[in-house]
């Protein structure tokens, strides 16, 4: 009786083991698999459609290529039920950015929309410490400041329709500043809506 409930128990493992398996799916096929929060698909639209329309419009076009903008990333406020990581959006859209010639992205001064990096201070901490030849560490004065300031906001408004629907609209917004001057020198809106049972909460 008990070598039959052991094997029984092992048949049932086996079994439960291939309900819970886990696929790979294409990024094609995921679009299936869609739900009422931002999920991938949702981030790479809002930053091609937001770098179509920088880089088709004037400013844009009046740069010169052999004299690219230094551009920082600035602030991304996240104004929905979910967590973000602004910096995903961010980076699509300086990666395009960078890619058009037009701009060079600096990570030595970002705001909460992308992350500094540590070693660009580390790097000059070194130049007091005997353990370093001096010849070898970073001089003074060497960091370019940013001309332009790449800055954002993506706000999510929930809207019921019926007993059992409901509509979830997202807005992302996107600005490009003029440091020196604090100019605005673009700026664009992307919109993102969805429609889904009251039951899925977009967290």
């Amino acid at each position: 009786m008990k070598i039959y409930l052991l094997w029984f128990s092992i048949i049932l493992s086996i079994f439960a083991g291939c309900s819970n398996k886990v696929e790979y799916i294409s990024l094609k096929d995921s679009k299936e698999y869609t739900t009422s929060g931002l999920d991938y698909h949702d981030i790479e639209d809002a930053a091609q459609k937001g770098v179509e329309s920088l880089l088709s419009s004037k400013y844009t076009k009046s740069i010169n290529s052999n004299k690219p903008k230094v551009l920082a990333i600035s602030d991304v406020i996240n104004d929905t039920m979910q967590l973000i990581d602004t910096e995903q959006l961010t980076r699509k859209v300086t990666r395009e950015m960078r890619n058009s010639g037009k701009y060079i992205l600096t990570l030595a001064i970002t705001g909460n929309g992308a992350m500094e990096d540590t070693m660009i201070n580390k790097a000059r901490n070194t130049r007091d410490n005997d353990e370093f030849n001096q010849y070898t560490t970073i001089e003074k004065g060497e960091l370019i400041s940013p001309e332009l300031s790449l800055s954002g906001k993506i706000i999510q408004k929930n809207t019921k329709l019926s007993s059992s629907k409901q509509r979830i609209d997202y807005y992302f917004l996107l600005t490009l500043t003029d440091i020196k001057s604090g100019l605005v020198l673009w700026d664009d809106e992307i919109n993102i809506i969805k429609v889904g049972s009251n039951n899925n909460v977009a967290w």
